[in-house]
């Protein structure tokens, strides 16, 4: 499946390849990491939209709570008072002085009534009948229902009650030594010390319920019907000690709604801006295109045999630079044709042999070889670094066929190949041999270093953007095992798969072959093991010292 695609790719024209890595390189991974900032910003406003609903809650529940204490503060006052009490105790024989106390006592009660505003009225019960035509005092006798006067008769606490929709609070007017009750007050409470406080509920779908077991005394809805179905959350919580609960519900709406417009507006702007993106890495590459796709269309005269075109050399780079290569190169092959053409025919085959063979690696070398001196001449001591490294790079890379060599060898060719990445990144990174010199002699597969280096370099050095790479080659030998290892600081493969080693099936194609020669060569239990860490990767490969017979082509 990789390799179709990888094929695909490969017949694609150079700009849709542009595309293709913009693509995958830039947009793909901006809009993975805007679906990420997407998710967690909505995630997070989700998370304060129900911290605040959870502060609301606990501050209407504070709120109820303090106005029942309020409530029940107002009547313990009345209830405790002496002269209340005394005025209770009175006998029918004593009602000279029940009249004289009786402006007091109602000014007891109707300023307790008044001085809180939850209060809607006040009344005494006791089991005398202090005047058939007072609003405060009443007998209990007369009571249709008298379950709440006998409960609270009967009870030293405050008691809240709910009837026909009213509610009342109830605490009896007694004395602790001795112990002696004398009536029940009874005041009914308005409605608006629950409802008072929800306000703070209007810009939420809520349904709040105050429920005695079962029975609903109170509910306040601002969103249609919520119930436990559609509820995105819920709390119950005790008021006081009046044994009922109030029931919070939240609606699933208001926190499924908390796609907030700014993050709608992010979204926006990075899909606008990788679109911008697209529409100027398109345009630019076909601009840095066109004057390459001139010198294609001039190469393919040359294809069709006509070698006196002369491409416009317009540009001062790497693409002006081709041109005039190309241009120094057709002056070299109309050159040669026209001495081919000069020459006697029994020559011509030996001409166009000895042309091809210019083009295989030797040929290559001799060249090196050449541009060293020129640039010696020259003085340009960058070229000639370069070229030096290049030469021993390909001479011991092709070793006259040899695959079996001195390990010398192979270390000249690696520090070469180091050498000449170094040039290429600007003395980037930082790179560390540690060589046992007994081991020079030792005779080994030449050409198994360079793949994991370059590995090292590709996946490790170059993924690094804050601090420096370093390389580390270490070759050692143990008892009758030789080991090489390459190890690199960088974290790609560890962000890859983590603490562990390496599955074969995921190596390279160059890794992967050296792994099959020293398996062909050693043996099972030797070859090549790649390992990942927070430290960075750390290659292996494995020898067994005595496998190198006469045959030193493998």
């Amino acid at each position: 499946m990789v390799n179709r695609i990888a094929k695909r790719i490969n017949k694609q024209s150079f700009l849709n390849k542009v595309r293709i890595i913009y693509t995958l390189l830039v947009m793909l991974p901006v809009l993975v990491l805007e679906i990420f900032v997407l998710y967690s910003s909505t995630n997070f406003i989700k998370e304060q939209q129900l911290l605040e609903a959870k502060e609301n809650i606990e501050r209407n529940h504070l709120n109820i709570e303090n106005q029942i204490k309020m409530c029940e503060k107002s009547v313990l006052y009345v209830t405790c008072n002496s002269v209340l009490r005394e005025f209770l105790s009175l006998d029918d024989s004593e009602y000279k002085k029940r009249i004289q106390m009786t402006s007091n006592v109602n000014n007891l009660i109707y300023n307790a009534w008044l001085s809180n505003s939850y209060f809607s009225k006040m009344e005494v019960y006791s089991d005398k009948r202090i005047s058939n035509n007072d609003a405060v005092f009443k007998k209990a006798s007369d009571l249709e229902d008298n379950s709440w006067y006998e409960a609270s008769w009967n009870s030293a606490d405050t008691l809240w009650w709910n009837e026909n929709g009213k509610y009342f609070i109830t605490r009896r007017i007694a004395l602790s030594l001795p112990n002696r009750v004398y009536g029940v007050l009874r005041a009914e409470v308005k409605e608006k010390v629950f409802s008072d406080s929800i306000s703070m509920f209007s810009e939420m779908p809520v349904d709040i319920q105050v429920k005695n077991g079962s029975a609903v005394l109170l509910e306040y809805n601002n969103e249609g019907e919520v119930n436990e179905n559609s509820a995105g959350y819920e709390e119950e919580r005790n008021l006081n000690d009046t044994g009922w609960k109030i029931i919070y519900r939240i609606d699933a709406s208001y926190f499924s709604s908390a796609f907030h417009p700014r993050i709608i507006g992010s979204v926006v702007i990075v899909v606008l801006l990788l679109l911008l993106g697209f529409i100027g890495v398109n345009k630019s590459a076909r601009s840095l295109l066109h004057y390459l796709y001139q010198i294609i269309d001039q190469v393919k005269k040359v294809k069709d045999g006509n070698f006196e075109i002369q491409i416009a050399e317009s540009s001062q780079d790497e693409i002006g630079e081709l041109a005039e290569n190309i241009n120094k190169m057709l002056r070299k092959i109309q050159t040669l044709i026209d001495e081919v053409y000069k020459s006697k025919l029994d020559k011509k085959s030996l001409e166009l042999d000895l042309l091809q063979s210019k083009i295989n690696p030797h040929f290559l070398y001799n060249n090196l070889s050449a541009i060293n001196w020129i640039a010696i001449e020259k003085g340009e001591d960058r070229i000639y670094e370069i070229t030096t490294e290049l030469g021993t790079f390909y001479r011991t890379a092709l070793n006259k066929g040899i695959n079996v060599d001195h390990l010398n060898v192979e270390v000249e060719n690696i520090k070469a190949y180091v050498k000449l990445q170094l040039m290429a990144h600007d003395e980037g990174f930082d790179v560390e041999y540690k060589i046992e010199p007994s081991l020079l002699d030792q005779m080994v597969p030449i050409f198994i270093l360079q793949p994991l280096v370059e590995n090292a370099i590709e996946h490790g050095i170059d993924c690094m953007r804050e601090k420096r790479g370093k390389i580390s080659i270490e070759i050692y030998a143990e008892n009758n095992e030789l080991y090489m290892t390459v190890r690199d600081n960088g974290l790609e493969l560890y962000e890859k798969i983590g603490q562990g080693k390496m599955s074969h099936e995921e190596f390279g194609y160059g890794v992967s072959n050296v792994d099959k020669r020293i398996r062909i060569l050693c043996g099972e239990g030797y070859g090549v093991e790649i390992f990942a860490g927070p430290g960075g990767t750390t290659s292996i490969i494995k020898l067994r010292r005595d496998f190198i017979t006469l045959e030193r082509k493998v």
